[in-house]
């Protein structure tokens, strides 16, 4: 394993143009050893594309790609041996049983029987997968399937994993099993690089996260610091005991925006405090009661929102 804190892929320049499209348009990032790396953004923004090159699948234009301190063009069959990929799409063999998929992936890993036998029992008991492991993955629900791929995915103990969109389309059970064993596996210091369009879960599992849109990286930080960052989508949401016009709110100092939401009224401001005492000077003047009120923190969603909706990117 290497040390936490360094560098164990390096992106610098990266492009990929089809004829006049830009599918990646010049990212460059680096992940740290240990790390749960997000690129975050919506469908075709470049995240999948991104991925496949870092992986070998495609190749770039332009721009460098170093794993484990390896070219990728220079050292793709090294790097190969030492990274592992779980696609979007299941990708296992739907006429075979759960045993016979890993047994099969085991023999084209290059592991040994008994390594296939231990590792197999051990990822497939961690998946919930063991007394299913005589059956045909073609009577696997999804989320069966994808935990199995998963399980493939993790067969040769890998130093860092591509995982592209691994919740896409899951209930919400199989989507928390997936999202226990990410964790566990970053907790065990491999090194996870995830592309999604889940805020949530790019939330709750990702250290840093790149927001990606039209093939270009807006921001890249902590969930925690991009969301500080974007103090003013801080909002009050409040609810009138009469309809009161979305003007008249913006006459308050420091409302930056106010939306509707069904009855009450979100007024996004990095002032919470200032702008609620300025609602109940508007309840004062028109006799009104104010029926519920309280602050919202902004949101990685929000955050997302405004970097793709930018004028910028």
């Amino acid at each position: 394993m290497h040390q936490l804190n360094e560098d164990v892929i390096v992106v610098e320049g990266l492009t990929k143009h089809y004829d006049s499209l830009r599918a990646v348009d010049g990212i460059s990032f680096r992940v740290k050893a240990g790390e749960i790396f997000g690129i975050l953004g919506p469908n075709g923004a470049g995240k999948t594309t991104t991925v496949r090159m870092m992986t070998g699948v495609i190749t770039p234009t332009s721009g460098s790609i170093s794993i484990l301190g390896k070219d990728i063009h220079e050292h793709a069959l090294k790097i190969k041996e030492q990274i592992s990929v779980l696609p979007e799409t299941a990708n296992v063999y739907i006429d075979l049983t759960g045993q016979q998929n890993m047994d099969l992936f085991g023999k084209l890993y290059g592991l040994s029987a008994d390594e296939i036998t231990s590792r197999t029992e051990k990822l497939l008991k961690e998946m919930d997968l063991f007394e299913h492991r005589h059956r045909r993955a073609k009577f696997y629900s999804k989320g069966m399937k994808q935990r199995l791929s998963l399980c493939v995915a993790l067969l040769p103990d890998a130093q860092i994993l591509f995982l592209d969109e691994p919740t896409s389309g899951l209930d919400a059970e199989s989507s928390k099993q997936i999202k226990n064993v990410i964790s566990q596996l970053a907790s065990e210091g491999r090194t996870i690089l995830l592309t999604t369009h889940n805020m949530q879960d790019a939330q709750e599992l990702c250290t840093k996260v790149a927001v990606v849109n039209e093939g270009r990286i807006a921001a890249i930080d902590s969930p925690n610091n991009l969301r500080r960052t974007f103090q003013e989508r801080q909002c009050v949401v409040v609810e009138f005991s009469e309809s009161i016009s979305v003007k008249q709110i913006m006459t308050i100092p420091d409302v930056n925006e106010v939306r509707t939401r069904g009855t009450r009224l979100q007024c996004f401001t990095s002032q919470p405090g200032k702008v609620l005492m300025g609602l109940v000077e508007i309840a004062k003047e028109r006799d009104i009661q104010i029926v519920s009120a309280n602050t919202e923190s902004a949101t990685l969603e929000d955050v997302f929102l405004r970097l793709v909706n930018s004028k910028h990117n």
